[in-house]
């Protein structure tokens, strides 16, 4: 997954923060970390998770069956890739796709405690704290299946081949009007993602392609404090074709993950374990995203 790219500029949004960061829609409390955790720690108990596989079907299944037990509205499995979506209506116009990928590379042992899993956990949790309504822009969830490459190797070239198989099936249902439940294209404002946010010692710079603008949101909503701040090279991940489809977005992601230069002696190898991934962590990263998705004031079009 995630193959670093050359430091590029980054798009700079015209557009000033607007409205500020609310309370969860729902009135519910905050970001409960250690029910993140438990939805960590089934997804690692499912084993190995690749795209087209058993592991791969019932998570799948795991993530629609929580999602309606939240409230969301229309929960339903894209095809080919077997995509979940949803959505929590907002009350201002335009759509915000918030994502996170639940694939798992097809290497023997690995389960992606931090890998896949970390970013689908908080998400889960965050549509608990949010459905059935929010304050903002209406958030289309979006859990992402093949985002890893396919074949054993990690190379920049091989992820442009096969990576992000699902999140490019996404846009393209979005470019065809909202296809299979996806946000018509016109009407996506932003998109989030959440990847390796679980790592012990959580880091979150600007990845480099990632929007200023949307970035700073959820560090101000951080208060300063915990996992954000300097910027980091740019990666390709699931918001890679939202940015080429001219969507501002933000990949919200640690590639540093165990001792050693980025992206780390676990990425891809099977001590990307619970082990190695922490509960606080997805709180430092919950919190702050619960704060601002629930009243997501993005910039007209």
């Amino acid at each position: 997954m995630k193959r670093p790219l050359p430091l590029a500029l980054a798009w700079v949004l015209a557009a000033l923060l607007a409205g500020g960061c609310g309370s969860a829609g729902s009135g519910q409390g905050g970001f409960d970390a250690r029910r993140a955790f438990d939805d960590l720690r089934r997804q690692v108990a499912i084993g190995p998770r690749p795209a087209g596989s058993p592991g791969a079907r019932r998570e799948a299944r795991l993530i629609a069956r929580e999602l309606r037990r939240a409230g969301a509205r229309g929960v339903r499995v894209q095809r080919p890739y077997r995509n979940v979506v949803a959505r929590i209506p907002g009350r201002l116009p335009g759509n915000v796709v918030v994502g996170a990928h639940y694939d798992t590379k097809a290497i023997p042992g690995f389960t992606g405690a931090n890998d896949g899993a970390s970013g689908v956990a908080v998400l889960l949790e965050l549509v608990r704290d949010l459905a059935p309504r929010v304050d903002g822009a209406s958030l289309r969830l979006a859990f992402f299946d093949a985002e890893e490459s396919a074949g054993p190797g990690d190379s920049a070239a091989a992820f442009r081949r096969t990576g992000d198989r699902g999140s490019r099936q996404y846009v393209r249902y979005a470019r065809g009007g909202g296809k299979q439940g996806a946000a018509p294209l016109a009407s996506i404002r932003a998109m989030v993602l959440f990847d390796m946010v679980g790592d012990c010692e959580l880091r979150i710079p600007r990845e480099a392609s990632s929007s200023p603008w949307l970035y700073s949101l959820f560090a101000r909503a951080g208060g300063g404090r915990g996992p954000f701040g300097g910027e980091a090279p740019a990666v390709l991940d699931d918001h890679t074709p939202f940015e080429r489809a001219g969507v501002p977005a933000v990949d919200l992601i640690d590639f540093d993950y165990g001792p050693g230069p980025p992206p780390g002696a676990w990425w891809h190898t099977p001590r990307d374990d619970l082990e190695h991934v922490c509960a606080r962590s997805l709180e430092q990263v919950g919190e702050p995203a619960l704060a601002v998705l629930a009243d997501f004031r993005p910039p007209g079009p």
